[in-house]
Protein backbone atom coordinates (compact mmCIF):
# COMPACT_ATOMS: atom_id res chain seq x y z
CA UNK A 1 0.00 0.00 0.00
CA UNK A 2 2.96 2.31 0.69
CA UNK A 3 3.81 1.59 -3.21
CA UNK A 4 0.35 3.22 -4.23
CA UNK A 5 -0.01 6.17 -1.81
CA UNK A 6 3.57 7.23 -3.29
CA UNK A 7 2.36 6.58 -7.03
CA UNK A 8 -0.52 8.70 -6.73
CA UNK A 9 1.88 11.36 -5.02
CA UNK A 10 3.64 11.04 -8.14
CA UNK A 11 0.83 11.64 -10.47
CA UNK A 12 -0.81 14.62 -9.12
CA UNK A 13 2.67 16.23 -8.44
CA UNK A 14 3.38 16.29 -12.04
CA UNK A 15 -0.29 17.34 -13.07
CA UNK A 16 0.21 20.42 -11.24
CA UNK A 17 3.99 21.03 -12.39
CA UNK A 18 2.42 21.47 -16.47
CA UNK A 19 -0.36 23.12 -15.34
CA UNK A 20 -3.54 23.29 -18.01
CA UNK A 21 -3.35 24.39 -21.50
CA UNK A 22 -5.64 27.11 -23.15
CA UNK A 23 -6.75 27.94 -26.95
CA UNK A 24 -8.31 31.58 -27.46
CA UNK A 25 -11.28 32.03 -30.61
CA UNK A 26 -11.85 35.12 -32.38
CA UNK A 27 -13.67 35.49 -35.30
CA UNK A 28 -13.16 37.67 -38.29
CA UNK A 29 -14.87 38.29 -41.04
CA UNK A 30 -13.47 39.63 -44.37
CA UNK A 31 -15.05 42.11 -46.38
CA UNK A 32 -14.99 42.99 -50.63
CA UNK A 33 -17.33 44.80 -52.53
CA UNK A 34 -17.41 44.23 -56.03
CA UNK A 35 -17.82 47.16 -58.69
CA UNK A 36 -20.79 47.13 -61.55
CA UNK A 37 -19.51 46.11 -64.31
CA UNK A 38 -19.30 49.45 -67.08
CA UNK A 39 -21.78 49.19 -69.86
CA UNK A 40 -22.94 51.83 -72.43
CA UNK A 41 -26.48 52.73 -73.08
CA UNK A 42 -28.14 54.69 -75.11
CA UNK A 43 -25.69 55.14 -77.98
CA UNK A 44 -25.62 57.46 -80.91
CA UNK A 45 -22.91 57.65 -83.42
CA UNK A 46 -21.36 60.69 -84.72
CA UNK A 47 -22.49 61.68 -87.62
CA UNK A 48 -20.53 64.66 -90.33
CA UNK A 49 -23.55 64.61 -92.07
CA UNK A 50 -22.95 65.98 -96.15
CA UNK A 51 -20.29 67.25 -97.49
CA UNK A 52 -19.32 68.71 -100.74
CA UNK A 53 -16.84 66.13 -102.86
CA UNK A 54 -14.05 67.20 -104.05
CA UNK A 55 -10.19 66.71 -103.64
CA UNK A 56 -8.03 64.58 -100.89
CA UNK A 57 -6.04 66.44 -98.46
CA UNK A 58 -9.38 68.25 -96.73
CA UNK A 59 -10.23 68.75 -93.07
CA UNK A 60 -13.52 68.41 -91.40
CA UNK A 61 -14.50 67.68 -88.07
CA UNK A 62 -18.09 67.72 -85.75
CA UNK A 63 -17.51 69.03 -82.11
CA UNK A 64 -19.17 67.61 -79.03
CA UNK A 65 -22.05 69.81 -79.98
CA UNK A 66 -23.02 68.58 -83.20
CA UNK A 67 -21.06 72.25 -84.70
CA UNK A 68 -19.65 71.16 -87.77
CA UNK A 69 -16.54 72.85 -88.60
CA UNK A 70 -12.38 72.36 -90.19
CA UNK A 71 -10.42 74.15 -92.76
CA UNK A 72 -12.91 73.06 -94.87
CA UNK A 73 -16.14 74.43 -93.39
CA UNK A 74 -17.04 75.96 -96.60
CA UNK A 75 -17.72 72.64 -98.22
CA UNK A 76 -20.42 71.85 -94.83
CA UNK A 77 -24.01 71.44 -96.53
CA UNK A 78 -26.34 69.75 -93.30
CA UNK A 79 -26.87 67.17 -90.78
CA UNK A 80 -23.85 66.76 -88.88
CA UNK A 81 -24.92 65.54 -85.17
CA UNK A 82 -22.12 65.08 -82.09
CA UNK A 83 -22.89 60.92 -81.02
CA UNK A 84 -23.29 60.62 -76.93
CA UNK A 85 -23.54 57.10 -75.30
CA UNK A 86 -24.73 56.72 -71.46
CA UNK A 87 -21.65 55.22 -69.26
CA UNK A 88 -23.20 53.10 -66.65
CA UNK A 89 -21.55 51.72 -63.49
CA UNK A 90 -20.15 52.00 -60.23
CA UNK A 91 -20.59 55.61 -58.23
CA UNK A 92 -17.76 54.87 -55.99
CA UNK A 93 -14.83 54.80 -58.60
CA UNK A 94 -12.95 56.93 -60.85
CA UNK A 95 -12.74 55.79 -64.81
CA UNK A 96 -10.16 56.42 -67.89
CA UNK A 97 -11.84 56.76 -70.77
CA UNK A 98 -9.44 56.27 -74.38
CA UNK A 99 -10.63 56.20 -78.22
CA UNK A 100 -8.31 53.00 -79.31
CA UNK A 101 -8.60 51.23 -82.87
CA UNK A 102 -8.96 53.62 -84.98
CA UNK A 103 -9.65 52.37 -88.60
CA UNK A 104 -9.98 54.42 -91.69
CA UNK A 105 -12.32 54.16 -94.57
CA UNK A 106 -13.52 55.16 -98.04
CA UNK A 107 -10.45 58.03 -98.37
CA UNK A 108 -10.96 58.93 -94.84
CA UNK A 109 -9.20 59.08 -92.41
CA UNK A 110 -9.77 60.26 -88.59
CA UNK A 111 -7.41 62.53 -86.72
CA UNK A 112 -8.81 62.89 -83.32
CA UNK A 113 -11.65 62.17 -80.95
CA UNK A 114 -12.71 64.83 -79.29
CA UNK A 115 -15.12 64.16 -76.24
CA UNK A 116 -16.60 65.87 -73.54
CA UNK A 117 -17.30 63.49 -70.54
CA UNK A 118 -19.84 64.32 -67.70
CA UNK A 119 -19.27 68.35 -68.68
CA UNK A 120 -16.48 68.59 -68.05
CA UNK A 121 -14.90 70.20 -71.00
CA UNK A 122 -13.90 69.06 -74.67
CA UNK A 123 -10.79 67.25 -74.81
CA UNK A 124 -9.35 64.86 -77.30
CA UNK A 125 -10.06 60.90 -76.20
CA UNK A 126 -7.72 59.69 -78.53
CA UNK A 127 -5.20 61.05 -75.93
CA UNK A 128 -7.56 59.62 -73.32
CA UNK A 129 -8.87 61.55 -70.09
CA UNK A 130 -7.36 60.27 -66.69
CA UNK A 131 -8.81 59.87 -63.70
CA UNK A 132 -12.12 60.95 -64.77
CA UNK A 133 -15.30 61.10 -62.04
CA UNK A 134 -17.02 57.69 -61.02
CA UNK A 135 -20.47 57.33 -63.04
CA UNK A 136 -23.19 58.80 -61.41
CA UNK A 137 -26.70 57.18 -60.40
CA UNK A 138 -28.37 56.01 -64.01
CA UNK A 139 -24.89 56.79 -66.03
CA UNK A 140 -23.19 59.77 -67.08
CA UNK A 141 -22.92 61.47 -70.70
CA UNK A 142 -20.15 61.23 -72.95
CA UNK A 143 -20.06 63.12 -75.76
CA UNK A 144 -18.57 62.27 -78.83
CA UNK A 145 -17.36 64.36 -81.96
CA UNK A 146 -14.80 63.31 -84.57
CA UNK A 147 -12.09 65.22 -87.00
CA UNK A 148 -11.49 63.41 -90.28
CA UNK A 149 -9.07 63.85 -93.34
CA UNK A 150 -9.67 63.10 -96.80
CA UNK A 151 -7.13 60.61 -98.30
CA UNK A 152 -8.60 60.79 -101.58
CA UNK A 153 -10.50 62.70 -104.08
CA UNK A 154 -14.62 62.34 -103.55
CA UNK A 155 -17.51 62.15 -105.99
CA UNK A 156 -21.19 62.59 -105.35
CA UNK A 157 -22.35 59.95 -104.06
CA UNK A 158 -19.93 58.68 -101.82
CA UNK A 159 -19.64 57.63 -98.65
CA UNK A 160 -17.03 56.77 -95.83
CA UNK A 161 -17.43 54.96 -92.14
CA UNK A 162 -13.95 55.24 -90.53
CA UNK A 163 -14.52 53.46 -87.01
CA UNK A 164 -13.05 53.73 -83.74
CA UNK A 165 -13.42 52.22 -79.72
CA UNK A 166 -14.18 53.96 -76.87
CA UNK A 167 -12.40 52.18 -74.26
CA UNK A 168 -13.56 52.95 -70.71
CA UNK A 169 -12.07 50.88 -67.91
CA UNK A 170 -12.41 51.36 -63.93
CA UNK A 171 -9.17 53.07 -62.08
Amino acid sequence: MKFLKSLSIIIVGAISMFGVAYAATQSFTANIQFLEPLSFNTVVNPNLGNWNAGASGRNFSVDTTGTAGGTDITDYINNATAGSVNVVGSASDTVDIVASNIVANGGVSIAHVPCNYGGAGEVNCDVGISTAAAPTTGGTALLLGVEVNTTTAHVDGDTAAPTFDIVVTYN
